[in-house]
């Protein structure tokens, strides 16, 4: 399922710039891995468009933990975040 209307809010480039990588890398990705990229970039792409235009969040405000998830994934998936 790919959303058919994007967000244009700026906060939400991040999260849609995963969902494409992702999208892009699908097909190259086997084991036990293999299925999982395609919804997560549902996941991204329907985050950003519920959240973006809320963005950023302050720690206290109950879209934090969803966003502050959903743009630590993505910026591991961009490459602008380093691994644990």
């Amino acid at each position: 399922m790919t959303v058919e209307r994007r967000t244009t809010w700026p906060q939400a480039a991040e999260l849609q710039q995963a969902a494409d990588t992702l999208r892009d890398a699908a097909p190259d990705i086997t084991g036990r891995l293999a299925g999982l990229a395609d919804p997560v970039a549902d996941w991204l792409e329907a985050t950003a468009n519920a959240l973006a235009w809320l963005a950023p969040f302050r720690e206290h405000e109950p879209g934090y933990p969803l966003w502050e998830t959903a743009t630590t994934v993505a910026r591991r998936i961009n490459g602008s975040h380093p691994a644990p």
